[in-house]
């Protein structure tokens, strides 16, 4: 029989909600605007990013002109006509000329109301795009909530015409901040992908403008990040661009083979230009003298899984393993899947500190890499840590910091080393 008695009602889980991946995608996006059919309590997600994960967070402002909008509808006083007033709403924010797209959603109640969202948006007449997001925060974690923003907006954007085989548009990157660790990563991507032979023409999102992700039209190869999947198929659908899958590219390996595939779906034949090589085996070289430090450790990651995948692999380049996991969404499969002893999703905390409480001497963790909800919920197993991933709120970037590609592997080992060596 199911324990309903009081203490057990507000269960923690390492896990995030819906309408968080709602806020993260559109502060990715200068100038979307978020309209929420409800209360102002959803309003204390925006605060997690606000000035606490992202210093740079762009939902809210000084002047009171926020991107981010509620309704204020209460199940408890409903209005007469509440789908005539929603549409009003969007239709003023539509002509203020102040947005260059708007996405609306539903929380639950409104959604057992019946509310058209859909029809809703498509009613409005001004210029602005106006998209809907399912309102599945019920049925949905974090990480759906952010593709389903994305994906809305993919629907309703005006994109840009004349694609061209050597230019690629990357769909799916999950831009959680608007900080320099985030922006040196899309710079790195943006210089290889050079240097490989190919021009990147958006990063759906990137922190910048509607108008430069309508740039997807330019592209003859959309790369699909995890984050994305939904967003990359209905762009390349829209542009009839060609689709590739991947994952993140972590590491010097998890690099070099990225753009490797990339090179491939754009039709790019021959071996890696040499200053491809000459990248990797420079981040080889300044990597080598922590080896020593990083050798053989065992890792406890906590994070999202998309993250997980691709910094187990990064680790196994020194010869280190995870050997725990908590990964913080609804379960999710992997591409190739990794060799984790313990390995759970969405753990109550108390299930995960139980787990590394079983551990034995040489099975606990050397280093612990997660996000801060693991720091403040006590799973990190009494290892040193760094903090990697959303949310960050002991770790912020005000210079490039990148953690992809090969001069994210680079500080990432050096942040672990140094981490390890205070430890």
């Amino acid at each position: 029989m199911k324990n309903i008695s009081p203490e057990k009602v507000f269960d923690k889980a390492y896990n995030l909600p819906y309408m968080m991946g709602y806020f993260l995608a559109v502060n990715a996006v200068r100038d979307l605007c978020a309209v929420v059919d409800g209360a102002n309590c959803v309003m204390q997600k925006v605060d997690l990013l606000s000035g606490n994960h992202d210093l740079f967070c762009m939902l809210l402002s000084e002047d009171g002109m926020h991107r981010t909008i509620c309704t204020m509808a209460s199940p408890l006083s409903p209005h007469k006509n509440p789908e005539k007033k929603l549409s009003a709403l969007l239709n003023s924010l539509a002509a203020s000329g102040r947005f260059g797209a708007i996405v609306v959603i539903g929380l639950p109640f409104c959604r057992m109301a019946g509310t058209d969202y859909g029809g809703v948006a498509r009613s409005v007449r001004s210029g602005t795009p106006v998209g809907d997001v399912p309102p599945m925060s019920m049925e949905a974690d974090w990480l759906d909530g952010y593709d389903d923003t994305l994906n809305s907006l993919a629907r309703i954007l005006r994109l840009k015409s004349g694609s061209s085989g050597k230019k690629v548009a990357v769909a799916g990157y999950l831009m959680d901040r608007n900080e320099y660790d985030h922006l040196a990563n899309i710079k790195e991507m943006r210089r290889l992908l050079a240097l490989a032979g190919l021009e990147l023409v958006c990063v759906w999102p990137s922190g910048g403008t509607c108008a430069e992700l309508s740039r997807v039209g330019e592209a003859g190869l959309i790369v699909s990040l995890p984050y994305g999947r939904k967003t990359a198929r209905t762009l390349a659908a829209r542009t009839g661009a060609k689709l590739l899958e991947t994952g993140l590219p972590m590491g010097l390996a998890g690099t070099s083979a990225w753009l490797a595939a990339v090179r491939k779906a754009a039709g790019i034949s021959g071996p890696m230009p040499p200053a491809i090589a000459a990248e990797e085996h420079a981040a080889a070289a300044a990597i080598s003298p922590s080896l020593r430090g990083l050798l053989h450790k065992r890792v406890l990651f906590a994070g999202d899984p998309y993250l997980f995948e691709a910094f187990s692999a990064f680790c196994s380049e020194f010869c280190s393993d995870v050997t725990a996991a908590f990964l913080g969404s609804d379960p999710r499969p992997f591409g190739s899947m990794p060799g984790t002893r313990t390995l759970l999703f969405s753990p109550s905390p108390d299930a995960a500190r139980g787990v590394l409480e079983a551990l034995g001497r040489y099975e606990k963790p050397d280093i612990a890499v997660v996000n801060s909800f693991a720091v403040t919920e006590g799973i990190i197993g009494g290892a040193p840590f760094i903090e990697l991933g959303f949310p960050s709120y002991g770790h912020h970037c005000l210079a490039d910091e990148p953690f992809l590609f090969y001069s994210g592997a680079r500080i990432l080992a050096g942040r672990m080393l140094n981490c390890l060596q205070l430890g």
